[in-house]
């Protein structure tokens, strides 16, 4: 079987291509792509993106001001930048990326999906079980298309093991032994933000008011008002 990626099936690697699936794309086509959430997983995302495909970010959403400047620039000052993610989703665009903190991904989707706008919805797709079947019905009840963020069920040299296996070249395989390298940085102090510069309220949504804390801002996945840590974050893809 062949993994090899086409622009089509790019989105299963990084998340954008594939997106605008109401309309029919041409190989020299310009996908107008809106980034709701500036932080470091788009970043990844838009490094894997250019690599592939003809996209732009035309428009970008972020509480944090120098989140939503870097954005700009690396759109080389195309994009327009936005607080609320609604008015990003006003934007003339065929696909939204959300890479928001869990707690606001299903509102942002279900607003995106209502838009008609596509929609790559960064893992987990919901922060609570019980939000699962509100955007099970917003997909439904649209005509677009939602991917998942889920790469690692994708990336080339994961099905490759698959065949390996499956294909008996390993022989019997009584055992595997893994580790995953991950929180590295749970030891590196964080950056001192810029209040000044961050709308708190809106990054909070619909969480319990709270004082700005630095640590949840930047290390939101270890709080359960945001996020469900080390399951969520990286067990969801398996």
């Amino acid at each position: 079987m062949s993994y090899q990626l086409n622009r089509r099936s790019f989105i299963l690697a990084s998340g954008i291509t594939a997106l605008a699936s109401t309309r029919v794309l041409g190989a020299n086509d310009t996908l107008r792509v809106g980034a709701i959430g500036a932080g470091g997983r788009m970043g990844d995302l838009l490094n894997a993106a250019d690599h592939f495909g003809h996209y732009q970010i035309v428009a970008v959403s972020d509480v944090y001001g120098p989140r939503r400047d870097a954005v700009k620039l690396r759109s080389n000052g195309i994009a327009t930048t936005h607080v609320d993610y609604r008015a990003v989703l006003e934007q003339p665009i065929d696909a939204v990326i959300i890479a928001s903190p869990d707690h606001w991904h299903v509102r942002m989707a279900v607003d995106a999906l209502a838009a008609g706008k596509d929609v790559y919805l960064e893992k987990p797709v919901t922060h609570t079980i019980e939000e699962g079947a509100a955007l099970s019905r917003a997909v439904r009840s649209s005509k677009q298309i939602l991917q998942c963020g889920m790469q690692q069920r994708s990336w080339s040299h994961f099905r490759d093991a698959v065949d390996l296996i499956q294909g008996g070249s390993l022989g019997r395989v009584p055992q595997v032994r893994t580790y995953w390298w991950q929180n590295y940085h749970v030891f590196m102090a964080t950056r001192p933000v810029d209040t000044q510069v961050l709308d708190w309220k809106q990054w909070l949504g619909g969480a319990p008011d709270q004082p700005i804390s630095e640590e949840k801002f930047y290390r939101w996945r270890w709080f359960w008002n945001f996020g469900g840590g080390a399951m969520t974050d990286l067990f969801t893809h398996w």
